[in-house]
Parts: C-alpha cells; sequence; structure tokens
C-alpha cells in the first residue's frame, strides 16, 4: 500500500497563471480522475485575486474539489534534487549518509533543511554493491511559506512534492520506452523546468526562472497594450508564423528562443555528466506548450521526437469530463501527478 492507501488524493499546483486542481482515486482498473478544476490568475498583480481566498472557495463548496488528503506542489527554484550514488547499507546508515551529502548541495545549514530521498536502483562497480539515489532537499522555512495560503484557507496539507517528482507519476503512466533518456520541459507561467528521466527514473532537474509572463511582459511593451490583453493575444498565436510580420509573435519567438538555448545547454550538460550520447524524445507540457505550432518550432533545434504531454492518458472517469478538459490539459500535469503519489 502507499502512503495514502487506496483513498482519493487532491492534488493542487498553485502556479504564476494558475491553480490547478486534480482529485484522483486508485481501484481495481487503475486510477480515475474524480474531478479538475483550474483557476486563472490575473497575469496584472493588481488585478488577481487572492490564492488563499480561492482555495476557501473551493474547499467550502457543497461539492468541494478539495478533500481530505492533499497533496501540494513545492515550487522547483526552491528545492534541490540531486543523483547521487552510495555503498549500500542499512536504512538508518543510509539516511545519515545522505544527510551528510546534502550538505555538498545545499547553500542553507543542515539544521535548516528537510532532507528525503528515494533508492533508485540498485548497481555493483567492482567488490562494492551501490544504491543509487535520487536526494530532494528544501529549506524548511520556504516549505512553511509556501503552505501559507493553505492554513489560511483552512486547508490540511499532507504531504508536498515536487514538481519533477510530480512529473515523474504521470510519466510512468505512459507506454514503457525501455532505458532511453526523455526530456520533459514544464514550461509555466511564470518558470521552466527542465527534467531528464532515463527509463523513468528522475536523473537530472533544473528551474528556469522565465516562463509564459515574461513573454506576456514583452508583448505588452512591444505592442503598448495592457497585460490582460497582451495575454489574451498571446493565446491566440501560432509560432510558425513569420515573425517580421506580427509583432506578438516576434515578441513571443524571442523569449521561446531564449528558453530554447536554456533547454539544449541543460541536455548537453547532461549528456557530458552522464556520458550519454542521446535524449531521444522530449515532451512539453505546461501552459507555454499550448501555443500553437510550438511542438513543430521546438523539433528545429531539438534532435528527437517531440510531442505534447498528455496527463490525463492513463486515467478513467468521465468521458464528457475530458472532453471538457482538453483544451488546457497541459496545464493539469504536476495536479495530476501529484494526485497519482502512492508512496
Amino acid at each position: 500500500m502507499g502512503l495514502f492507501g487506496n483513498k482519493d488524493i487532491t492534488g493542487i499546483d498553485i502556479g504564476a497563471g494558475g491553480i490547478k486542481i486534480a482529485r484522483i482515486a486508485w481501484g481495481r482498473k487503475g486510477p480515475k480522475l474524480l474531478s479538475a478544476t483550474l483557476i486563472d490568475i490575473s497575469p496584472d498583480p493588481d488585478k488577481a485575486d487572492g490564492v488563499s481566498a480561492n482555495l476557501k472557495y473551493l474547499a467550502s463548496q457543497k461539492k468541494p474539489v478539495i478533500r481530505k488528503r492533499v497533496v501540494a506542489l513545492f515550487p522547483g527554484q526552491d528545492v534541490t534534487i540531486r543523483s547521487l550514488t552510495l555503498p549500500k547499507m542499512p536504512a538508518a546508515e543510509l539516511g545519515e549518509a545522505v544527510r551528510w551529502e546534502a550538505k555538498r548541495h545545499i547553500s542553507y545549514p543542515l539544521d535548516a533543511a528537510l532532507v528525503e530521498y528515494l533508492v533508485t536502483g540498485e548497481r555493483h562497480e567492482g567488490a562494492v554493491d551501490k544504491f543509487d539515489i535520487l536526494l530532494v532537499a528544501a529549506e524548511r522555512s520556504k516549505v512553511v511559506e509556501h503552505l501559507a495560503p493553505f492554513r489560511v484557507a483552512g486547508i490540511a496539507v499532507s504531504a508536498v512534492d515536487a514538481n519533477a517528482l510530480a512529473l515523474r507519476n504521470v510519466l510512468r503512466l505512459r507506454e514503457d520506452t525501455g532505458n532511453e533518456n526523455q526530456l520533459v520541459v514544464d514550461m509555466g507561467a511564470g518558470k521552466t523546468e527542465i527534467n531528464i528521466f532515463k527509463g523513468g527514473v528522475l536523473r537530472f532537474c533544473r528551474c528556469v526562472q522565465s516562463g509564459g509572463l515574461d513573454m506576456t511582459r514583452a508583448l505588452a511593451d512591444r505592442m503598448g497594450v495592457e497585460l490582460e490583453k497582451a495575454e489574451a493575444i498571446k493565446q491566440r498565436i501560432d509560432v510558425l508564423s513569420p515573425a517580421e510580420d506580427d509583432e506578438a509573435v516576434a515578441a513571443v519567438k524571442t523569449g521561446l528562443d531564449s528558453l530554447f538555448v536554456e533547454i539544449r545547454r541543460s541536455v548537453e550538460y547532461y549528456k557530458t555528466t552522464f556520458r550519454e550520447k542521446k535524449v531521444s524524445r522530449a515532451i512539453l507540457t505546461g501552459g507555454v506548450a499550448l501555443t500553437a505550432g510550438i511542438k513543430e518550432y521546438f523539433s528545429l533545434s531539438f534532435d528527437g521526437e517531440v510531442e505534447l504531454d498528455q496527463p490525463f492518458d492513463g486515467l478513467t472517469g468521465d468521458t464528457g469530463a475530458f472532453e471538457e478538459l482538453e483544451p488546457h490539459a497541459l496545464r493539469f500535469a504536476a495536479a495530476v501527478g501529484l494526485a497519482l503519489r502512492k508512496a
């Protein structure tokens, strides 16, 4: 049994562009989507509603979309994720060894850190048996700060998880891709997270502090319009259109090109560090991935297969609900992954 048994779990992803909520229960036929909710947050901070007020409203409905078992997303810029290899040892000793290794990767005191780890595999090198470890660390005060809106709304959070691990849960519902390297890029409003998995195991994670809001602001400045209008314009463009003929396309392409450079650098760093020849597949998710033409545009600079995420694939549920959610599906990847958490 997992952390929550077979009871339903509510995954909540609070991002710069909106609040995404997915509630999933595990049954004999696998995971079932019970509900999914999206609340947009205005790109104009003066017009954005408070997160706590929205959460309190959702939790107070007669048929609340937020139930008792809640897993919240912790932002990537405040979490440290590293791959480690340590000699095989008893669990108690391994926990201490991981904490000792964490000191090398965090900038704050160890006694101010929350440190967790996953054993992702075992290997034999020479005469030594070793564990492959995924280290996850965050500053305690940052976690408390992130959970403040939930406390104000009266919502008890059962667990907090990193975005990369939530996306891993979604990836596991897809077809088995063997031992190939897969790039999963979550392109959100406030940031972009670059993750590389091998055989379904997370090996590389990087957060870039740039996303869809930066493109919206650039478009607004270039065209001399308000942020909300710029966001509406951005959602209608096709990035395969010639930039010289459209100021909005030019502004968005400039932002995308900058992100694509960072993605390519990350892939090259990964290949060099892990001695890998190729990252064979890229999966794009997040709100920015809804931009028309982005799959084809990214394919021009990526040496491999590119596809858009399908976070609801592998879930059962009401067909009509899936059809209604389809236009926004890419924004739900993290929330779905949180709700899929079993351990």
